[in-house]
């Protein structure tokens, strides 16, 4: 009996210089272009040319918003594509490939059993149109649309808007390329069996990435600054806004290092811009100074840190959730400052102008946690609300100090820990921004006045008013509430953080169909400050009754289970982590709850 599928699941793998990347996003492109919901994503290593790379797309009618569990068709470019990718296949799926042309070997060519390997002429067939290898790919496209029976229109349209700058000779030969490979897949295989339905008319979505999204949020929530140092993960959101920023005034500035980043932001910052800058863990560590400076001087700045895999310079190019502690620990004392996870590529838009909100508002650096996941893959989303989230300023004074709060106090000591703040050039509102301890009117008392009573009470008020604002701001943010069965009848509680929200989720939705399992979720997305009165609450109810609870995450040490215990008291004993560099799939998450639930 052959299998139908009712989702499409295809990768193309190689090295880079390949054209892999541009390959999957021309099939995701195809995909969203036929009105169906696309889930894109990269894997690539640490080198410009070489190494093993892949882009893997997943299209449905429902909302697919977590990678595949399987692979139904892989062009496979290279040999290393049977060892990394082939092992991954579904039964009854399909791997193309060209021995001759990409001189595969014949002991290369190992698949699961049901599996079938074919072998393609796609150079051969690409060389009547072109001397270019490159365009075998064109030619392994128009097979793949074949294979699931896609419209070979759209794939032609796409091309035509693809090349259209390059002239009509270049589109022919590429449509010609991609209808070559379209034919001879017609002739030679069976197609793939799906329930999906295709609809070539519809309208397309918008397919965007995880770090594109934050990028394009903060834009839309009046970015104004942006500094940075290119390093992977997190430079895409440097590209971006340097390519689209220009044109609605947004100043990009590309540093030396990411000390100086960190710094360019707080100086943007104090002179009333709305300023943010991303990095990943390395260069993180080189930011943290200045991060402590930030709430010192009570300026407001967005942090954004993409994760990879750790320690030192670790793999710079997977997948990890290992920098939480990093994140809570970085610079030295106490002080206020939001840490705060994305969770999917939609939330970045809306995280991105939350971030510049909260940082302005309450004076204080934002860090928006992310990783290599969440960041580099992509998805068709729902057509944004530009207008959902308002821009708030907070108690900023841009024209003059007013008569009845002159001399003017920038750490003036209020009920809610925030104070008036003012930029340069407003009238009576001049002040020091000293990275010491001040008074309110931000005179420094750490040098000679340091042990007196006075400055005594004095550093007592200022860190009271600071600290202040991490109780005013938990109340502002929603508390977590826990998805699906409630305490009274659920059989586990599946506990995560940041990326893996709709990865449990889909898990959870085969753990119920499947097997069953009546399931609920935690997912954590406000870190801090905490909500350890709820999250308490929840963990404890669920154990009350029986559920099983257990934690998920993409590290070694369970490093929110340990907040979670750090700030409640509750220590979540069971746990599914993984740390070796790749993204957990929910089928994953699905295996490992049935082995802890000894099911």
């Amino acid at each position: 009996m052959s299998i139908v599928r009712d989702e499409i699941s295809f990768r193309i793998s190689g090295q880079n210089g390949d054209g892999i990347f541009s390959a999957g996003e021309v099939f995701s492109k195809i995909c969203s272009r036929s009105g169906l919901h696309v889930h894109g994503y990269r894997s690539y290593q640490s080198v410009i040319r070489g190494g093993h790379v892949n882009y893997s797309v997943r299209a449905a009618n429902w909302e697919c918003r977590a990678p595949a569990d399987h692979i139904d068709v892989l062009i496979a470019i290279r040999g290393d594509s049977f060892i990394v990718d082939a092992p991954k296949m579904s039964e009854g799926g399909i791997v193309l490939y060209d021995s001759k042309g990409f001189r595969i070997k014949p002991n290369e060519v190992k698949v699961p059993e049901g599996v079938k390997a074919i072998d393609m002429p796609a150079v051969e067939l690409a060389s009547q149109f072109s001397s270019l290898k490159i365009v075998a790919n064109t030619v392994f496209m128009g097979a793949v649309v074949a294979l699931f029976d896609l419209d070979m229109k759209v794939f032609e349209n796409m091309l035509e808007d693809n090349f259209r700058s390059k002239g009509e000779e270049v589109i022919n030969m590429n449509i010609e390329s991609a209808r070559a490979g379209y034919n001879w897949a017609k002739e030679n295989l069976e197609p793939i069996k799906h329930t999906v339905k295709i609809d070539p008319n519809a309208k397309p979505k918008m397919f965007i990435g995880g770090n594109e999204a934050l990028a394009l949020g903060m834009i839309n929530g009046g970015l104004q600054f942006y500094a940075w140092y290119p390093m992977t993960p997190a430079s895409p959101v440097g590209q971006f806004i340097a390519t689209y920023g220009e044109k609605v005034g947004v100043v990009c500035k590309q540093m030396e290092d990411e000390i100086n980043v960190s710094n360019a932001v707080v100086g943007a910052a104090v002179t009333g811009a709305r300023a943010a800058c991303a990095t990943s863990g390395g260069g993180f560590a080189l930011m943290t100074e200045a991060i402590g400076y930030a709430s010192m001087v009570e300026a407001p700045v967005v942090y954004i840190e993409v994760a990879r895999g750790g320690p030192s310079t670790g793999l710079p190019t997977k997948q990890e959730q290992g920098d939480l502690r990093q994140l809570l620990g970085a610079s030295q004392g106490d002080f206020p400052r939001a840490i705060i996870a994305q969770t999917n590529v939609e939330d970045g838009f809306y995280l991105g102008q939350e971030a510049l909100n909260i940082a302005e508002k309450y004076q204080m650096p934002v860090i928006i946690a992310s990783d290599l996941y969440l960041g580099e893959h992509f998805e068709t989303v729902p057509e944004f609300d530009y207008d959902r989230i308002p821009i708030e300023r907070g108690k900023l004074i841009v024209d003059e100090v007013p008569e009845d709060q002159r001399p003017y106090k920038r750490y003036l000591v209020t009920d809610d820990g925030i104070s008036p703040r003012t930029i340069p050039g407003v009238r009576y509102g001049q002040y020091d921004a000293g990275s010491d301890e001040h008074d309110e009117f931000g005179h420094l008392i750490s040098d000679v006045r340091a042990g007196y009573p006075d400055a005594i009470q004095i550093r007592i008020q200022q860190m009271n008013k600071r600290m202040k604002k991490m109780e005013v701001l938990l109340k502002e943010l929603p508390a977590p509430e826990a998805e699906g069965h409630g305490s009274n009848d659920a059989d586990v509680l599946l506990v995560s953080w940041g990326s893996l929200l709709d990865i449990v989720r889909e898990s959870r939705s085969q753990l119920e169909k499947n097997h069953g399992i009546k399931t609920a979720h935690l997912h954590i997305k406000y870190i801090l400050p905490f909500h350890s009165k709820e999250v308490g609450e929840i963990l404890q109810s669920y154990k009350d009754a029986g559920a099983e609870i257990i934690l998920v995450e993409n590290n070694y040490t369970g490093q929110m289970g340990q907040h979670i215990r750090a700030e409640t008291g509750f220590e979540i004993k069971k746990k599914y982590l993984r740390y070796d560099g790749e993204t957990i799939l929910p089928r994953e998450v699905t295996d490992a709850v049935l082995d802890l639930m000894d099911r």
